[in-house]
């Protein structure tokens, strides 16, 4: 029993192992093998980032772009993992929304009081002739559920940029005219559609399978263009 156990271990150690290393190595894979803009002024932004990805596997970053300011994203990947990678930029927008709020209340259960035939009041269990709905409780409870309809304000993603739609290139740029929060979806095609997961049909995955994914991100000041600030 002991000998399985230390097996198990083993084999743990064997497979976790690897991956550690794998995500060291990840570190810093966006300064090393994305390649920067051959523009002097695009600077390092310290929103890049680089983490360790499967075949397969989806994942999103979240930056924060300025006004004023002028950006180049890259992203670069092991060879393992391809050679093509899907990359979509989203915005992070305040929409409202038109919702149906459902409210459940509990209310007592009323049937026909039928001393009076369905007419009159009730009177605990007594029944008497009046004016009046001819009910009363049968000391249960039901469910009643009323609808609203209320304007909520909802976070949602819009799509501003697929890669797909351009050759799939791994590089854009643009200029930022008012202060944005942007989401960078990476997708590394491969792997049957496993996501993140750390297993596939029951099997371990192997290192062959992952692999290192850099997101380069690059700023600079807009540069001013025409005669802008001359005059008398």
């Amino acid at each position: 029993m002991k000998k399985h156990i230390n097996k198990l271990v083993l084999l743990a150690v064997i497979v976790i192992l690897p991956a550690m290393s794998f995500g060291q190595y990840c570190n810093y894979f966006h300064t090393k093998y994305c390649l920067p803009s051959e523009n002097e002024m695009f600077k390092l932004n310290g929103q890049s980032k680089s983490a360790l990805f499967s075949l397969g596997q989806t994942s999103e970053l979240s930056i924060i772009v300025y006004k004023k300011q002028d950006y180049r994203i890259s992203v670069c990947m092991d060879e393992n993992l391809g050679s093509q990678v899907k990359f979509k930029i989203y915005e992070m927008k305040k929409v409202k929304v038109e919702k149906v709020i459902e409210t459940k209340t509990m209310e007592d259960e009323m049937e026909s009081c039928g001393t009076c035939s369905g007419s009159g009041q009730a009177d605990g269990e007594d029944c008497y002739d009046c004016e009046g709905a001819g009910e009363r409780s049968t000391g249960n409870e039901k469910e009643v559920i009323s609808k609203e309809t209320k304007t909520v304000v909802e976070k949602q993603k819009q799509l501003l940029y697929d890669n797909s739609e351009d050759g799939f290139s791994n590089e854009i740029e643009f200029t930022v005219e008012s202060t944005r929060r942007l989401v960078l979806e990476i997708s590394v095609p491969g792997g049957g559609g496993g996501g993140a997961s750390t297993k596939k049909k029951g099997k371990l995955m192997k290192s062959s399978d992952m692999g290192c994914v850099g997101i380069l991100v690059e700023h600079m000041t807009t540069p001013i263009s025409g005669f802008y600030g001359t005059g008398f």
